[in-house]
């Protein structure tokens, strides 16, 4: 007494469409994965930072701007020692100009290594999330399809239970062996 014949064609058909799904993903994850994989740990193991030709840009930009602020300085020292005809007029103001741009220069160069290291800092970081990320997405879409797969024999399995024909056969069947044992008890006894 088979029920659910179509119900449970149908359910093998999800259960091996589930399973094609889960190995195309695994495939389209293992192609991903093989892509991906070595840029993101490359990425960790040995992040870029800037290119060298910005970091020397960077530091050039900041030589230039402090040169030219000493450079203006001790324009602006000789113009005040000619107007005023004094040539020691401008000594003091020119080497506070020249300090000033000097300590300006130095923090400039130091911040560019810093912001520098902190760029690598961030890329090596997201070199180890993407892994993770990739990890975890490929690894989890291949599972849940192999769920649904599961889930689909699952219900195969509990169709004919759960059909009230199947039970009162099941019951027929049940008494109908009780009777025959009581049969063969009261033959044996006799």
């Amino acid at each position: 007494m088979s029920t659910g014949g179509g119900a449970k064609s149908d359910l093998f058909n999800n259960s091996s469409t589930a399973q094609n799904l889960s190995n195309n993903l695994t495939a389209n994850a293992a192609n991903l994965y093989g892509t991906a994989a070595p840029v993101l740990q490359a990425e960790a193991a040995h992040p870029q930072g800037m290119a060298p030709t910005d970091l020397a840009a960077a530091n050039t930009a900041a030589q230039q701007s402090a040169g030219g602020s000493q450079s203006g300085a001790v324009g602006q020292g000789a113009l005040l020692a000619s107007r005023t005809k004094n040539a020691g007029t401008a000594d003091a103001a020119i080497a506070k100009s020249t300090e000033n741009a000097g300590g300006l220069l130095s923090k400039a160069a130091l911040g560019t290594q810093l912001n520098n290291a902190n760029l690598k800092q961030r890329q090596q970081q997201a070199g180890m999330s993407g892994l993770t990320s990739l990890y975890g997405t490929t690894l989890g879409a291949g599972e849940n399809a192999l769920g649904l797969s599961n889930s689909a024999l699952g219900t195969i399995g509990n169709i004919d239970v759960n059909n009230p024909w199947f039970k009162i056969g099941q019951q027929g069947i049940q008494s109908a062996g009780q009777v025959g044992a009581a049969a063969i008890d009261s033959s044996n006894s006799s």
